[in-house]
């Protein structure tokens, strides 16, 4: 993985997701458990694929969350292994501010000019609202029903590069 690789908007900066994350990573999610699987998995898929998990951080630094962009792998009904899949989260102090529509237009951006990449895959539970509406300004459409990797229902959406 690059350690250089940094991409700016006018209010982020996103960068590899690392292991060094994980510590604020887990201030700003508030799960210590979730923060070192992520790291792990995120510092893993950066060295095997060159993309992957992002850290977010304001102009000033402060870590506000994670835009991912990876590989599936198993478990998610609905979504084939193979396939990229695009997730998002933000701390809850800086929710609806437009932080994950941000983020994650620059992290796919990078992708599709990278990765070469047709589609993107994200599968978010009815009751994240947020989340759905963030999948909709990004130009996700409704795939189909599917499940999450411990059996919870989610409904699956797509984004196709350039339509």
């Amino acid at each position: 993985m690059p350690p250089e690789r940094r991409l700016e908007t006018e209010r982020l900066v996103l960068t590899p997701l690392s292991l060094a994350d994980e510590s604020e990573h887990a201030t700003a999610c508030g799960r210590h458990a979730d923060a070192l699987r992520d790291t792990k998995l995120a510092h893993e898929h950066w060295r095997a694929h060159g993309f992957g998990h992002w850290a977010v951080r304001d102009r000033a630094g402060a870590f506000l969350g994670v835009a991912e962009v990876h590989y599936a792998g198993p478990g998610i009904d609905g979504i084939v292994e193979e396939e990229l899949e695009a997730g998002w989260w933000v701390t809850e102090t800086r929710r609806n501010q437009g932080i994950a529509t941000e983020a994650m237009r620059t992290a796919l951006d990078d992708l599709w000019s990278r990765a070469g990449a047709t589609h993107v895959t994200a599968y978010i539970d009815g009751e994240n609202p947020s989340s759905v509406r963030v999948a909709a300004k990004l130009g996700f459409r409704v795939r189909g029903p599917g499940h999450g990797r411990f059996g919870e229902p989610m409904t699956v959406y797509e984004l196709r590069h350039g339509v």
